[in-house]
């Protein structure tokens, strides 16, 4: 009976305490229009995450650019090439031996006719498959990360331009020696 009454008197205390009161604005009262805190424009630039992930999905390293890494754009697309490039290396030649160890198998001549047998052309060809199918995952696996590193750089873009939170190499006076030690000294102003 007292845990009824208890939640009764809860449930009616807060139905009372979160009623509010309308104040009538008249002639006499202000309003504030501009908010009176001064922000520089540089920290209100902000970078789209979705974007940069858009761009960087269309073609590699575009993020990056929307971003301004101009150093990361190039490494971005020069990774997702250069595995685009052994791709089709190893897939011309798995094609090829492929084709010739099928010409094998059936008897017909080809260029490898007396040279390798079927087994070394069967070996030779799983290797050219092993390495195209490598290839293939870690240009996947470059391009997805090329993806997430834009995300990641316009997520934390106005962070990194923030010129009141900074991060700087220092000096610092080692306790046990009298060797100076580099260290990363953390700034933040408020």
């Amino acid at each position: 009976m007292k845990i009824k009454i208890l939640i009764i008197g809860l449930m009616l205390t807060s139905t009372f305490s979160l009623a509010q009161l309308k104040k009538d604005l008249g002639q006499g009262s202000q309003v504030i229009t501009k908010d009176s805190v001064k922000i520089s424009d540089e920290t209100l630039m902000v970078k789209s995450p979705i974007r940069a992930s858009l761009y960087s999905a269309i073609l590699p390293g575009a993020g990056q650019l929307y971003n301004r890494k101009w150093i990361k754009a190039p490494i971005a697309m020069g990774l997702v090439a250069t595995g685009a490039g052994f791709t089709i290396y190893y897939n011309g030649l798995y094609k090829k031996y492929r084709k010739a160890y099928i010409a094998v198998r059936e008897g017909s001549p080809n260029e490898f006719s007396g040279v390798l047998t079927a087994a070394q052309l069967a070996v030779i060809q799983d290797d050219y498959k092993r390495k195209r199918d490598y290839s293939v995952a870690l240009t996947a696996l470059a391009y997805l990360l090329n993806i997430v590193d834009a995300t990641v750089d316009a997520h934390l873009y106005t962070v990194r331009n923030d010129k009141e939170m900074t991060l700087k190499p220092t000096v610092l006076q080692n306790e046990m020696s009298i060797e100076p030690v580099l260290g990363l000294a953390f700034n933040f102003k408020f």
